[in-house]
Parts: C-alpha cells; structure tokens; sequence
C-alpha cells in the first residue's frame, strides 16, 4: 500500500462535503453546489469537480443556517462523524450563530390541539358562529 504525501492530496468539493458529513449523500452535496449555494474562498462555485486544497475555505448555505469551515487535512473516507470533525475547523462567525440559535427559541409549536375555549376564541376572531 502505497502512501501519499498531504502537499499532493486534494478533492473535489461534492466529495469533500460528503466525506467530512456535512451532506448526507454525495448527490445532495452536488445539488446543492449547482445550486450556488457553496463558496470556496469567498467564490460562488456551481461546478462539483472543483479542487479542495489544505487550507481552502469553504462557505455552505442551507435553508436553515450558512456554515464556515476550514479544511486542516484531507479525509481519506467517509468515516465516522468523530473522524470526520478533526478534517475541519468551524469558523462560523459568532452573529450568524446566535441567529440561528434564536430562530429555535422563537418558534411556535403547532404539535397541540387547541383547547375548546381557544376554538371559541378562534371562530369568533374568523367571524364564525
């Protein structure tokens, strides 16, 4: 088994993503870069087969957060997510942090059924009755 040197590894961005756990599938990953929705040192990238290098850092914007991280080495595989956090440094600036965090708080729980006296509350606010 032959090694290889860490100056000469590199990746392709969907793999990356999939490999480091960030994606669920390599084809969600691919999607989501056609998207538009990744960045590679502040770049927009639309093209899967970009390469990753040490160092590179990448921007990724989902419906619920946008994430930042940077890439300390190469994953080999796709391994347990443990093995994978030690790939990357999340470098998330601390205000979108705290916004996603209160996105949580402010949320309305719609799980209940509304109580009889609610419903009277609700059919007299809607002009029923």
């Amino acid at each position: 088994m032959t090694s290889k040197d860490e100056s000469d590894l590199n990746i392709r961005l969907d793999q990356l993503l999939y490999y480091l756990r960030l994606f669920k599938t390599r084809g969600i990953a691919t999607r989501a870069i056609e998207k538009g929705l990744c960045k590679v040192n502040n770049f927009v990238v639309k093209k899967k087969n970009k390469v990753i290098d040490i160092g590179d850092i990448v921007s990724i914007k989902n419906e619920k957060l946008t994430k930042q991280i940077k890439i300390l080495k190469i994953p080999l595989r796709r391994g347990p997510f443990k093995e994978a956090i030690i790939h990357y440094k999340d470098i998330t600036p601390v205000f979108l942090k705290e916004n996603i965090e209160n996105k949580f708080f402010k949320k309305i729980s719609f799980g209940r059924r509304p109580t009889k006296s609610i419903r009277r509350k609700i059919d007299k606010l809607m002009g029923r009755n």
